[in-house]
């Protein structure tokens, strides 16, 4: 996903040692190992946990040698829709995130739209809100499951559990965004399912955004965490700004974003003028991980109060104004 200009310009605000504070990546084999943290609706949920053997490093201000510094966690959610994907998707992204120091996780979700249409049930703008939120609950459901799973397994891999990201694409990057949005408003599904007192360190938006039951506006009970969000202007899936209609709210980061630069939370918004839902792909591009890396050191070790939005203008297409509904029935997903 790179342009003659290329798709980022890493200015001097970004070139910063990367990863976990300043870890290099190792040139050590990796280490997975695969996991079942749940089993829902008869279906075992899996997840895989991408290690790198620690690293001497003079510059590292980690001592990831002696055993005794304790990794932060990424938890990647992929893509699909709640209809198809698979944890492998994100593989090239845990990696590299493992090699800069990460304890890296790529779990299974339940597809709840697949679910549904197996069941004989039809998306159409009747049944479009009820049916998706349905498979956004499922979606954060399985998120908090395997968080809780990964803090229990904490000592297993020297997990840091104050500081756990999540990352998604698309379907992925919505469960992790309203799975945020719920913990910091006290919602009862997040307060039955994880710790008394957790928050996770940052999510890492590709594509997604805040959807929620009802139409009322984004609103935050307690202060969230750090976002950094990437989305395009013309994406015909995935609210760029706002959408509400049929009791529903989709809010993409041109509309959160803003507020929570009002709360001085830390955040990062790249817009890309033009683009479409290619977007939610972005995860596999190098020099997105790198930008993904120093915002994640600033924000987790440095506790730097970062608020950029940043408007790309490499693409000359028309912007898809286009709703969600109608592009999805032009797509064959709603009928």
């Amino acid at each position: 996903m790179k342009t003659t200009k290329q798709l980022f310009l890493l200015t001097l605000l970004f070139i910063l040692p990367m990863g976990a504070a300043g870890v290099e990546p190792s040139a050590d084999s990796l280490r997975v190992e695969t996991c079942q943290y749940a089993e829902k609706d008869g279906q075992p949920l899996m997840l895989d946990v991408y290690v790198a053997a620690p690293q001497r490093s003079q510059t590292s201000a980690l001592p990831l040698s002696e055993g005794k510094f304790r990794r932060p966690v990424v938890i990647f959610s992929f893509g699909g829709a709640w209809e198809f994907g698979t944890r492998k998707d994100g593989r090239n992204f845990l990696e590299d995130f493992a090699r800069h120091g990460y304890i890296a996780v790529g779990i299974d979700y339940r597809l709840g739209i697949k679910q549904f249409k197996d069941g004989g049930g039809r998306i159409s703008p009747e049944t479009f809100g009820q049916a998706y939120a349905n498979a956004i609950r499922m979606g954060v459901e399985d998120l908090y499951s395997a968080t809780t799973y990964i803090i229990g397994q904490a000592d297993r891999w020297q997990a840091d559990t104050s500081r756990i990201v999540i990352c998604g694409s698309s379907a992925g990057a919505i469960n992790s965004c309203v799975a945020e949005y719920l913990l910091a408003n006290d919602h009862p599904l997040a307060t039955a399912m994880m710790p008394q007192g957790f928050n996770y360190a940052a999510v890492i938006s590709c594509a997604g955004g805040i959807w929620k039951e009802g139409e009322d506006d984004v609103a935050w009970k307690n202060r969230p965490c750090p976002f950094l969000a990437y989305h395009g202007t013309a994406d015909q899936l995935v609210a760029y700004a706002d959408q509400r209609t049929g009791g529903t709210g989709a809010f993409g980061p041109a509309h959160y974003i803003p507020g929570l630069c009002e709360l001085q939370v830390p955040c990062l918004f790249r817009s890309y003028k033009g683009v479409d839902h290619a977007i939610a792909l972005i995860y596999n591009d190098e020099d997105a991980r790198a930008e993904m890396l120093s915002f994640l050191s600033r924000v987790l070790y440095k506790n730097e109060k970062i608020s950029i939005i940043s408007e790309e203008t490499y693409y000359d297409q028309a912007p898809n104004l286009k709703s969600v509904i109608e592009s999805m029935r032009e797509m064959g997903i709603i009928e």
